[in-house]
């Protein structure tokens, strides 16, 4: 069932990344990180209080790095969103498990002074050679400002993702995870809006953009905490990558962008990168768990 909660929390994220793409013709990003915020703070207000859930927490400092995380790659996302081809937009910010495999290397070298995991690094730098095929090294067609800020949108990800697991394992419930997400979400925007931007005048054939990014990003959202906190890591991992098959069909479709090959072949190393990452960390802690067991 959680995996289920992921393949339709990645659709949900395709289809917001659909409205951020529209949206962003008309409108900044920071206006549109404080509509998504807006919006999902009314629509898990009213969750919240129709479950008798309370606001008061016993983790506030796990909120904050969630937060502080999250909206930091969730901003660089939509601004990567509104550069970029969509899929190659959407495809790197599914690199977090790339990035959490070269977090695991880093802490492990730093303590060791060598390569701990070496099928671990082979899987992150496949992931790699993946984003320059993606990317083109010469950045032919993309934005490079946007390719680097969608890079590290993943690695964001990457850290908001052991967060909310965290958040999980201290039994905070998912709604209120969401909740507080999105008042960050909220408050990051208006007060980026009014230092740096102000707000654009809203339009009735766009403005409808707006809540709906906040209504499926928060449906996305819900859904990928309940499958990270509920279900099997490596299995949730994996279908996280469904949002790129989605996005590549949305790309297609809708905004009928054309890759190149070299580019479609990024994709697909990048996809299998990431699995092989992620189950080379379940392998991992697992063998460790063993041998602290014995």
């Amino acid at each position: 069932m959680q995996a289920l909660w992921m393949a339709l929390g990645a659709l949900f994220f395709a289809i917001m990344g659909v409205c951020i793409k529209l949206a962003s013709q008309g409108y900044g990003t920071l206006e549109i990180v404080f509509y998504r915020g807006l919006t999902g703070v009314v629509l898990f207000s009213a969750l919240l209080w129709l479950r008798g859930t309370p606001l008061a927490t016993p983790v506030p400092l796990l909120h904050v790095r969630r937060n502080l995380a999250g909206i930091t790659a969730m901003s660089l996302w939509f601004y990567a969103i509104g550069h970029l081809p969509f899929a190659t937009s959407m495809t790197l910010n599914t690199m977090s498990s790339v990035w959490l495999g070269t977090l695991v290397i880093v802490a492990a070298w730093w303590k060791t002074r060598r390569i701990a995991y070496p099928w671990l690094f082979v899987a992150v730098l496949c992931g790699f050679v993946g984003v320059v095929l993606l990317l083109n090294p010469r950045m032919a067609g993309n934005d490079p400002l946007a390719a680097l800020l969608g890079l590290i949108s993943g690695m964001m990800s990457a850290v908001a993702y052991l967060q909310v697991s965290a958040l999980g394992r201290a039994g905070e419930p998912e709604t209120r995870t969401v909740f507080y997400f999105s008042l960050g979400t909220t408050l990051v925007g208006l007060v980026g809006v009014l230092l740096f931007s102000g707000f654009s005048p809203l339009e009735w054939r766009t403005a409808w953009l707006l809540p709906a990014t906040g209504i499926f990003a928060s449906l996305g959202q819900w859904c990928m905490t309940r499958a990270y906190t509920r279900g099997s890591t490596l299995v949730v991992a994996t279908l996280q990558y469904l949002g790129i098959v989605y996005a590549s069909l949305f790309s297609l479709w809708l905004f009928h962008e054309r890759l190149e090959p070299a580019a479609w072949l990024g994709m697909v190393i990048i996809v299998l990168s990431g699995i092989a990452a992620t189950w080379v960390r379940q392998h991992q802690a697992m063998r460790q768990a063993a041998q602290n067991a014995g």
